[in-house]
């Protein structure tokens, strides 16, 4: 276990003020004292999220009032989770290696620290204000809804094809076979726990589905990954987007990189589409949407890559979007009444989603 502060309340101004100036984000005035606010209630699901207020001797010229902390989440049963899929490695390695690099917008990295033998770890972000946090109970709007997809498509532009190539062999691999026996081995054991706990969220359409997928979870994890690669967010939903003028080319930021790594495209299209859109809009815009989001690929470049190939991928991606619904619904933590109303949600926009695609033909046999 690394020698860093396990959590928010444990960080001291001496430490914070160390790590900081020794990584160059302080020069003069020095931190006498720290307060900590928790900014992930009902968010952060699978780590502790926290602002943290810092008091100085004196002024300083360029030195942040507040930084984000980032710790692994106090819950045994998420943070069992956490280590089986190497969530914390895959954000520490995003902030470290891919960030700068990034077309979307990301708070930019101040510090971090992680222990490999328990995944122990602790990062330092610039807090990013004066922008608007997405809402996953309420959904996302048209105007936000297309920033994301276009930011999106960019993102995956900028290494589509290139994943498996010379300097990126350590990224995380969602084709790893063990990756797909440990989604498998959880979804198993989530999935009669959500269909008891939030069976008014599935139709008996999409339970017969789920139950179908269990046996075949890893197969099913092992085709998404295998085609069209690129690096995926693997968490891109409402929660975890930020929108304002000032982020970039498409005004949209990025938070919550844990999932991140490389594999199948279309998966992060349709957590996003499935999961962030009220279901009316959904309904309306989601050909559109992957037109966009096809279009904008082109643009930066992709070939060899019909609106076909987009839509039969995004279709089976549907069909992989029940593993979030199964795991949040199923047992894991989600922070209170908050928490629980946003996975609720994405239960029924999956279920819709599920339903309206009839996706349970494209199991793997």
């Amino acid at each position: 276990m690394g020698e860093w502060p396990k959590n928010a309340a444990s960080v001291q101004p001496g430490w914070l003020d160390g790590v900081l100036r020794g990584n160059g984000v302080l020069r003069g005035s020095r931190i006498v004292g720290v307060t900590a606010t928790d900014v992930g209630t009902g968010v952060g699901i699978m780590g502790e999220v926290a602002r943290l207020s810092l008091e100085y001797d004196k002024p300083g010229n360029g030195a942040p009032a507040t930084v984000v902390g980032k710790f692994p989440t106090a819950d045994p049963t998420n943070l069992g989770v956490a280590r089986a899929l190497y969530f914390y490695p895959r954000e520490v390695a995003f902030y470290t290696k891919l960030a700068q690099h990034s077309p979307i917008r990301t708070p930019r990295l101040l510090h971090a620290d992680l222990d490999m033998g328990d995944h122990s770890f602790v990062l330092l972000l610039e807090d990013l204000r004066d922008v608007t946090h997405g809402d996953q109970i309420a959904g996302l709007s048209p105007v936000q809804a297309e920033a994301a997809v276009t930011a999106l498509a960019r993102l995956h532009g900028a290494w589509w094809g290139k994943v498996d190539g010379p300097g990126l062999e350590t990224l995380f691999d969602f084709a790893n076979p063990d990756y797909g026996a440990a989604v498998q081995a959880g979804y198993q054991g989530f999935l009669g726990p959500a269909l008891e706990r939030c069976g008014d969220c599935y139709s008996p359409y999409t339970r017969k589905v789920a139950q179908g997928l269990a046996p075949v979870a890893a197969r099913a994890v092992k085709q998404i990954s295998s085609s069209w690669r690129t690096l995926l967010h693997g968490d891109y939903r409402a929660d975890n987007l930020m929108f304002g003028a000032g982020l970039g080319q498409d005004g949209v930021a990025a938070v919550d990189w844990q999932i991140s790594g490389k594999g199948g495209a279309l998966y992060d299209v349709a957590y996003l589409v499935c999961n962030s859109m009220p279901l009316a809009y959904h309904q309306k815009a989601e050909k559109d949407l992957l037109h966009r989001y096809h279009d904008t690929l082109l643009q930066s470049g992709v070939q060899g890559f019909t609106f076909e190939d987009c839509w039969n991928a995004y279709r089976f991606a549907v069909l992989c979007g029940l593993f979030v619904a199964i795991y949040t619904t199923g047992g894991m933590d989600v922070g209170n009444e908050r928490g629980l109303n946003a996975m609720r949600a994405i239960a029924r926009r999956v279920d819709a989603a599920v339903s309206q695609l009839e996706v349970g033909d494209l199991l793997p046999r």
